[in-house]
């Protein structure tokens, strides 16, 4: 008797930590509006690693691309990482250009450590930070950044997250996230149910619309009148637009686009 219930347990903690390991597969692109206007795109690829005779501590790469245009600032991103299977960083390459300058930010786990790269300007700058348990990378307008969240959420409730900001020598901040009301929308024409949370990091609050299956949908900045939107996928009834910004206002979050030069 006492033997089986040793299996039993085993068998529970077993079943816990399987439970925990994330399975994410993912792609999409979206259109970044300010006000009522597109003013960019965004998109990325979460794929699982193949591995081979060589094993690796990452299971899976992502891939992200994006440009936008204002009146006063001009962006481009793109990034390159790598995940381990509970969706932890391993590394994070962010190579972005603002207004014709161009700035790279790497970020490597280092135990229990990050070590910060920066380029910029013609100049290096080296960085340690501490690394949590859980930290997501979060450059502006990255939706990676956001599925990778909401699965970390998901199959680890209850734990806190981190969002690591490539700003200024690298920034740590805790990302809060608040579960709302569940709204209603259409994708490629098709209805469906959408659960809504605001994030909270640092002074920034974004509202996330996601699906079931925590594939993100859209992401509404209203501070920063930004609603980045997944292609073919509208509210049902969706928040009123934030007015437009005064033309000398009209600036990326700054939540996680890499400035021009460490500060």
């Amino acid at each position: 008797m006492r033997k089986l219930l040793s299996i039993v347990l085993l068998a529970i903690s077993t079943t816990g930590l399987e439970a925990q390991v994330v399975t994410l597969n993912s792609a999409a692109h979206f259109v970044i509006n300010q006000g009522n206007h597109p003013v960019g795109r965004s998109d990325f690829s979460i794929q699982m690693v193949k591995q081979g005779e060589i094993s690796t501590p990452a299971a899976y790469t992502v891939n992200s691309h994006g440009t936008i245009t204002l009146p006063n600032t001009t962006y481009s991103f793109s990034g390159t990482g790598s995940l381990d299977n509970h969706l932890a960083i391993v590394q994070e390459n962010l190579n972005g250009i603002v207004n014709g300058s161009a700035v790279t930010f790497i970020a490597r786990a280092n135990g229990g450590s990050f070590a910060i790269d920066i380029s910029a300007n013609g100049k290096t700058y080296q960085n340690t930070l501490n690394r949590p348990a859980q930290t997501v990378f979060f450059p502006d307008f990255d939706m990676a950044s956001y599925e990778i969240l909401l699965n970390i959420r998901a199959s680890r409730p209850g734990t806190g997250v981190a969002a690591l900001i490539p700003k200024q020598m690298g920034i740590l901040s805790a990302a809060i996230v608040t579960p709302q009301a569940d709204v209603q929308g259409t994708l490629n024409g098709k209805a469906l149910t959408v659960h809504h949370a605001s994030l909270t990091i640092g002074s920034v609050v974004s509202d996330l619309y996601y699906s079931a299956s925590n594939h993100i949908l859209e992401v509404d900045i209203p501070s920063q009148t930004f609603a980045i939107v997944h292609e073919n996928f509208q509210l049902q009834q969706p928040p009123p637009p934030p007015p437009e910004a005064a033309p000398n206002s009209q600036q990326p979050p700054n939540n996680g686009t890499p400035s021009s030069q460490p500060q």
